[in-house]
């Protein structure tokens, strides 16, 4: 189960404010009081029954309103939960930004399913109960599909194929940030026009190809940075950048600060 959700915690003590970001997804479900979430530039209100999926590109910062604030937080390996659901729309609230999306969804009309889901996914986390992640992909599901009921339209796909090769081109760009990539490569390996690929990438996810592998490069090299020693120039090239210049510029254009200053800074 630990593979498919690395770290799932139920509090009730005060959250300072906070920012953060990481490679991995997150779910905030929050059971009592109040807090505001602020994800991507967006404010978010959210009480009790209140759900919120934040991908792994996002800023996100939460400030306490209203006590006492019970919530629980979920990390989840975006891998896992690819192999977890192949080929799944569930998945997309998690990598896919479409027009009209909301991070926060209401699942007041369905909180006592809500609560025991949690609370469920919360025990198997911390037991050794054989079967662990085979209940944990059963109680995501469930969660999964009451969202999609409360929200659709934040599981839109672009029509026909053109959706599956989308999640397809995005999946690859997944396991190979790291590697030389280009737009036009990926098009390549998917048969459609770059031109094409940019326009329903974008569409669906939210981003351009180019924007996403950018920013899934900033984000490792913000997990490198906070997890190792590594020099500034070592950490541009593990995140496949063709120089340091390059993911320097690129780092302070995104974070308005250069590496260096964000690493001490952390």
């Amino acid at each position: 189960m630990k593979k498919l959700i690395p770290d799932l915690q139920h509090s009730v003590s005060q959250a300072p404010e906070h920012q953060h970001s990481h490679l991995s997804c997150e779910m905030v479900y929050v059971k009592r009081g109040k807090a505001r979430f602020t994800i991507g530039g967006v404010d978010y209100t959210a009480g009790p029954g209140c759900l919120l999926f934040i991908s792994s590109l996002e800023e996100h910062r939460v400030r306490v309103l209203s006590e006492p604030y019970e919530r629980y937080f979920a990390i989840l390996s975006l891998p896992e939960l690819t192999r977890a659901f192949p080929h799944s729309p569930l998945t997309l609230v998690f990598t896919s930004r479409p027009r009209g999306f909301v991070h926060c969804v209401s699942l007041r009309g369905s909180r006592a399913d809500a609560d025991a889901i949690f609370a469920s996914l919360h025990r198997e986390y911390l037991s050794d109960l054989p079967c662990a992640r085979e209940m944990a992909e059963a109680e995501l599901k469930r969660l999964l599909v009451l969202t999609r009921r409360a929200c659709p339209e934040n599981f839109a796909a672009c029509p026909g194929p053109v959706a599956g090769r989308v999640r397809e081109a995005q999946e690859y760009i997944d396991r190979n940030f790291t590697q030389e990539l280009s737009v036009a490569q990926v098009a390549s390996r998917f048969f459609v026009s770059p031109s094409h690929l940019t326009h329903s990438f974008h569409e669906q996810v939210g981003y351009s190809p180019k924007q996403y592998i950018k920013l899934l490069r900033l984000s490792y090299a913000r997990e490198l940075m906070e997890t190792t020693d590594l020099p500034v120039t070592d950490v541009a090239v593990k995140c496949g950048f063709a120089d340091v210049n390059n993911f320097i510029r690129a780092f302070r254009q995104t974070y308005s600060v250069p590496p260096g200053k964000w690493r001490r800074a952390t």
